[in-house]
């Protein structure tokens, strides 16, 4: 069996299981150990931080996959993947600021409809920063043809943990708020351990000798 067929297989049991264990948190474990307010709480952060992760990632996985290929020469690969690195925060930079600026009009914004939402602007910042560096660093894996361990990571890893969160809750070993920290360091430790990952599989030499087509590149990736 080939390497791309064995992998598309494996992924798409990963992704079932993943469904599953979502589908189990989602019907049963959120709606019976949290109130209805936070229940909604957690929508509205997950929902916006999935809404911020493709700005913020700043079209870095696509633009990875498609274009690193044709980067053969060591040091060509280096500078291309240094660019990769550091493009996010072109948006995440001005973006985190924006948050700091006018955080309160961004809670009062997202508070409309639930009016705790209001305290929580920076989880939703901090999970959409985790998130779009995860996928950068999954991208890099996937450029190697490793991309298993990173379906694992973004559709079964993060939803057992949130499993077992909630189940610290309803036995009573959290709080709801403590819950709600630990979401965003599960967010970051499945960044952290992605990235991990992907440098194992190729290591990074730190290279500001940006690739000639950069200008190019920098049209492309929005």
């Amino acid at each position: 069996m080939g390497i791309v067929l064995k992998q598309s297989l494996n992924n798409t049991l990963i992704t079932y299981g993943g469904f599953a264990i979502g589908a189990l948190n989602l019907l049963f474990l959120y709606t019976r150990f949290l109130s209805d307010e936070y229940f909604g709480l957690v929508n509205v952060i997950l929902s916006a931080s999935s809404v911020l992760m493709p700005i913020l990632a700043f079209g870095i996985p696509n633009t990875m996959i498609k274009y690193y290929s044709g980067f053969q020469d060591l040091n060509g690969k280096d500078g291309f993947l240094t660019l990769m690195v550091f493009l996010p925060l072109i948006l995440i930079v001005p973006i985190g600021a924006i948050s700091y600026l006018a955080n309160e009009t961004i809670g009062d914004f997202l508070s409309k409809e639930n009016p705790i939402v209001k305290g929580y602007v920076w989880h939703i910042f901090i999970i959409g920063v985790a998130m779009a560096y995860f996928e950068v660093f999954y991208a890099w894996a996937k450029v190697q043809m490793k991309s298993v361990f990173g379906n694992f990571m973004k559709e079964v890893f993060s939803r057992i943990v949130i499993t077992f969160l909630l189940l610290l809750v309803y036995w009573d070993l959290i709080s709801v708020l403590t819950f709600l920290n630990a979401m965003v360091g599960m967010y970051i430790l499945r960044t952290l351990i992605m990235q991990a990952y992907a440098l194992k599989s190729l290591r990074l030499k730190f290279d500001f000798s940006f690739p000639a087509n950069t200008g190019k590149l920098l049209i492309i990736v929005p």
